[in-house]
């Protein structure tokens, strides 16, 4: 009797390993946290993807898509903030608040980004497109991509811009630069002055800290950090991720949630 109660025991433990796959690896490393959010927005960890609230946990590899209006603030573990605006993708790929190496990877849509200033050996803070990378040099910075165009338009200090093939030029404060698909970037012209605007607008989430450059600057002082950088990047995009990057089930989902007006 006691044979065929422990094979269906087994039977049974093995078709719940099968029902509920482990979605995370064992030693998943914390990036940071969802500060704030206005719905709807979905948090994807490995191949689970679930609903974002605030003060939810973000690890690397973790990505969050927003709906149409959602919106979302991810604070980093090293003070930086993160703004994710409406109808977009982003993916923390890597960030090592101790060796202060950040890399953000946004499918489409838009990112505004406060990060703290860059001061250990081999630190970096990338952004990348899907055809572009855009590398911080200490400063401030909007990037956008849309029909393959990647701009980008530098606030302060100085941004290396590179394409793919790894043709890059440095574009100073007050400038832009563009790449054409796989074309060299274009040299630095004069930026548009309504830019700007229109980017902290499209991001905000409101609540203050992390809303715009003080409030970035403010929550790295919260953690610690006092000399801060303000990184602007916002990515506009209309391409096709991958199926086993992203769901298609994931983009504009709206998890039968209510939008707050």
């Amino acid at each position: 009797m006691k044979k065929p109660v422990l094979s269906w025991s087994v039977a049974l433990l093995t078709g719940m390993a099968l029902a509920f796959p482990q979605s995370l690896p064992a030693q998943a490393q914390s990036a940071g946290a969802i500060s704030r959010l206005i719905p709807n927005v979905n948090l994807q960890h490995g191949t689970r993807v679930q609903l974002a609230s605030a003060g939810a946990k973000v690890l690397w590899g973790d990505r969050i898509v927003t709906d149409d209006n959602g919106r979302a603030r991810v604070a980093l573990d090293d003070g930086s903030i993160l703004n994710v605006g409406s109808s977009s993708s982003m993916t923390i790929v890597q960030h090592d608040a101790a060796a202060q190496r950040t890399q953000i990877q946004l499918a489409y849509g838009r990112l505004r980004a406060s990060a703290v200033r860059l001061a250990k050996a081999d630190s970096k803070f990338e952004v990348r497109t899907p055809t572009a990378v855009a590398g911080v040099v200490g400063s401030g910075f909007d990037l956008g991509f849309i029909n393959e165009i990647t701009s980008l338009s530098v606030n302060e200090g100085a941004v290396s811009l590179c394409n793919m093939g790894g043709q890059c030029v440095t574009v100073g404060a007050g400038f832009t630069s563009t790449i054409r698909g796989n074309q060299p970037p274009s040299q630095p012209v004069p930026t548009p002055p309504t830019a700007a605007a229109e980017n902290l607008q499209s991001t905000s989430v409101g609540g203050g800290a992390g809303g715009g450059a003080a409030g970035g600057a403010a929550a790295g002082a919260a953690a610690g950090i006092t000399h801060s950088v303000p990184i602007i990047a916002t990515i506009i995009a209309a391409v096709v991720v991958p199926a086993a990057v992203i769901p298609a089930t994931t983009h504009g989902k709206k998890c039968g949630c209510t939008t707050v007006p």
